[in-house]
């Protein structure tokens, strides 16, 4: 099998490299595979050679074609789209692909016009669907379901979900939200696939967890509070920076450590009183287990929306498999129904400010080997590999 994965990004993401280039490695190992990356996104060329460096290391074949943004952003999506079919009719033709694996709507507004062309070739399209990202804009972004093109994107997402061979979601919820949309004779089709870490990556370290701190000036007393990943409205930058304000209220030596690529964005909203208590790092990927080591519990926070039951945030992952006890919104996927009743686990919707400090108190108690070992077969990248091998295999 050679399989063709099409994104398409923004100006800055890493998720590709940090997520998905381990997948298909380890699927890679795992079957008879070949995976081949066609991406689209108005990165910077250092960005692209950056992830392109990254392909080539891991043996990966990846092209990169930049998205058009004039004479305006929707025009020059559109035409990169038209562009993006032919880009992928080239690929299948020289590489002989097998498999079509487009992530999200922009890709799937490009495969569209070409399935009966796939399909006369045998071609098998695996659409991730990637969650709820037409519903995440309205969500977000403002977009309205009366518009023309919440319309048009729905039609894009609808066709595809019905005309591909397999449909990969994040959520069990996000599958059934699904069925509902286009009907339950799709059942079968419908894969769940989660976004799982590498266990020897994300790991408990003393060793480390003491050289970090000292790196940071943090007493080995103090509780560190973690934050980790993008941020944008939908990430409650300012409700996070209250709950640890209202904290060190009482803990005046409590410290919160955002790994952020924008560190900007988090410097801006800190209070001058806080300065010095808030700590904003970008660092490389390959750094993070030593961060997160350092740490005392991570926080995972989402304003409360329609989109948030079809993700799973990769930082939730990496916070279990580090031993971290979290912090969670709710509503998001699965991850109440799997975890939110974990002693490692206090739900947002449940705050109330002695619960969650007394909580806060016992779960440095909770042993991080503890959480680890409920967190490996959820949340663990071979778990994944599983559940993505299932699904290819289903194509055939």
């Amino acid at each position: 099998m050679k399989i063709l994965f099409i994104s398409w990004d923004s100006d800055q993401t890493n998720y590709l490299e940090n997520l998905f280039f381990p997948i298909f490695k380890g699927l890679e190992e795992r079957l008879d595979c070949q995976f081949y990356v066609l991406q689209f996104s108005w990165a910077n060329a250092t960005e692209v050679e950056r992830i392109s460096s990254l392909a080539i290391q891991l043996n990966i074949t990846y092209e990169h074609h930049l998205v058009c943004r004039k004479p305006h952003p929707v025009i020059g999506s559109i035409l990169t789209t038209i562009k993006g079919q032919k880009a992928i009719k080239k690929l299948v033709k020289s590489y002989g692909i097998t498999h079509l694996m487009p992530r999200s709507t922009m890709p799937a507004m490009m495969v569209n016009p070409i399935l009966g062309w796939l399909k006369a070739r045998d071609i098998k399209t695996i659409f991730d669907a990637d969650g709820f990202p037409l519903q995440e804009r309205v969500d977000y972004a403002g977009l309205k379901q009366n518009s023309l093109q919440y319309k048009w994107f729905k039609h894009v997402e609808n066709k595809l979900l019905q005309q591909s061979t397999v449909v990969l979601v994040r959520s069990d919820l996000a599958k059934q939200i699904h069925l509902k949309n286009i009907g339950f004779q799709f059942n079968n089709k419908i894969f769940k696939v989660s976004n799982g870490r590498n266990k020897a990556f994300f790991k408990p370290d003393l060793v480390l967890r003491e050289r970090i701190r000292k790196e940071l000036s943090i007493m080995p007393s103090t509780v560190l509070w973690l934050y980790s990943g993008s941020l944008g409205p939908q990430y409650l930058l300012d409700e996070m920076l209250h709950l640890f304000e209202t904290y060190h209220n009482r803990n005046r030596d409590s410290k919160f450590l955002f790994l952020i690529r924008n560190e900007s964005g988090v410097r801006s909203a800190v209070p001058d009183h806080l300065v010095t208590d808030v700590i904003v790092k970008s660092v490389d990927y390959n750094l993070l287990p030593a961060y997160y080591a350092a740490a005392d519990f991570g926080v995972s926070l989402r304003k409360r929306a329609p989109s948030l039951a079809g993700i799973a945030p990769i930082k939730v992952s990496e916070y279990l498999l580090s031993g971290l006890p979290i912090l969670l919104s709710g509503g998001i996927g699965d991850l109440e129904e799997s975890i939110g009743r974990e002693s490692f686990c206090f739900m947002h919707h449940d705050y109330e400010e002695d619960s969650f400090f007394n909580w806060l108190t016992a779960a440095k108690n909770i042993s991080r080997d503890e959480i680890r070992s409920k967190a490996i077969p959820i949340f663990d990248l071979e778990n994944s590999l599983k559940e993505y091998e299932l699904a290819i295999k289903a194509t055939n």
